[in-house]
């Protein structure tokens, strides 16, 4: 009865340890599957990882980015309204190319750049700028000068703190360039030539008054030398006549600026402008939301 027992009892045990073994057996092997299945799956991508966090976290950076913005936006708008505003005056001035200067569309585009360098020189501001009490500098970046649609009209505009000073100033750049003008383009030629030819006519007036003395002496050998001088002081007289006649003729026909629409004040304030500051600030707040997106997205991913 004992050998039974113990017998079955044997027989009894022998499955459980075999099924102990195989329940170690199988622990033990796990691991080192687990371990060819991790060599396997390859690690995700740090650029697959940048786009899980932006996806996982859209909803965030949106919030974060249009809070940005508007930020942004309204700092502008407010800016632009607290800021002081600026007013301008605008004036245009004709400058036509006489025929006589016209060779081409260089020459033309030549004469009205010197007469924009000539508005914005401080032969032309500096005076300006004495009147007003204020350095030529600060008058420099307070006046445009500018060629309107490609024509022959010049526009000057000044901007100032109120609209009289303005208007008053615009005046004063109008005038003073074109006494400048004017003293530029006359020429000290036509003084030379009249100088020239009054020399002449005294110079013949004695050599004919000597031929005259010559013809009155019977076979004086200097008369001939004498007629032969008071022919080439007519001819010189006639050369430099023809000289002032033309000299006269583009004088007259000289280019002269022309104010064709005097000094007017601008209605409106050029700045500041609420509308463009707002759209100003909104673009500016839209870069700094990209990059603060970016560098949350980065820290994100690294965690």
């Amino acid at each position: 009865m004992t050998e039974t027992q113990h017998s079955n009892n044997e027989q009894v045990n022998a499955p459980r340890l075999d099924a102990a073994q195989v329940r170690t057996g199988a622990a033990s092997v796990r691991p080192l599957l687990g371990a060819q299945e991790d060599r396997r799956i390859p690690s995700p991508a740090p650029e697959s990882r940048v786009w899980s966090e932006l996806l996982a976290n859209k909803g965030r950076l949106l919030g974060v980015s249009l809070l940005i913005v508007l930020l942004g936006a309204a700092t502008a708008f407010i800016g632009a309204l607290v800021w002081p505003p600026v007013y301008a005056a605008r004036a245009q001035i004709l400058f036509e190319i006489g025929e006589e200067k016209s060779t081409g569309f260089l020459r033309e585009d030549r004469s009205l750049t010197t007469q924009l360098v000539l508005l914005r020189s401080r032969q032309v501001l500096g005076p300006v700028a004495a009147q007003e009490r204020i350095p030529v500098e600060e008058l420099e970046k307070a006046v445009t000068m500018s060629l309107l649609d490609s024509s022959e009209v010049l526009q000057v505009e000044a901007r100032a703190g109120g609209p009289d000073v303005a208007l008053r100033r615009t005046r004063e750049i109008v005038d003073r360039y074109r006494d400048v003008a004017r003293t530029n383009g006359e020429s000290g030629v036509d003084d030379y030539v009249i100088g020239n030819l009054a020399d002449v006519r005294a110079q013949l007036a004695e050599a004919t008054a000597q031929a005259s003395r010559e013809r009155a002496v019977p076979g004086s050998p200097s008369l001939d030398a004498a007629e032969a001088l008071v022919q080439g002081l007519q001819q010189r007289e006639q050369q430099l006549q023809s000289q002032l006649d033309q000299l006269s003729i583009t004088e007259l026909a000289r280019s002269e600026p022309k104010v064709v629409v005097p000094a007017y004040s601008v209605t409106d304030p050029v700045s500041p402008r609420p509308v463009f500051a707002t759209a100003a600030g909104a673009l500016t707040g839209l870069l700094v939301a990209a990059v603060t997106a970016v560098l949350l997205v980065r820290r994100w991913s690294t965690r």
